[in-house]
């Protein structure tokens, strides 16, 4: 019971520090970024849709390392599991 009301409690408190914060955030945003991926998506990843080329070109290396640190984690947990389990 008692971790339930903390989760809450800290779930309420994260609400209202981003509540407070995102008038900040809304008059201090840079769009520099996204006006370059709009203005040379196409040319330098050939797709039209800009979210693909971001996805398959810009991040691909970014997304292919996460993926394989994903694997090596759940391996790793597997295996510790699998050892420490004394019906196997």
């Amino acid at each position: 019971m008692i971790k339930k009301i903390t989760l809450i409690g800290m779930l309420i408190f994260m609400l209202f520090v981003f509540s407070s914060n995102i008038s900040w955030l809304e008059d201090n945003i840079d769009t520099t970024t996204k006006d370059y991926y709009i203005e040379n998506s196409l040319y330098e990843t050939g797709s039209r849709n800009i979210v693909t080329g971001i996805y398959l070109d810009y991040r691909l290396f970014d997304s292919i390392f996460e993926t394989s640190l994903l694997l090596i984690t759940v391996s790793g947990i597997t295996f510790m599991y699998k050892k420490d389990d004394p019906t196997l």
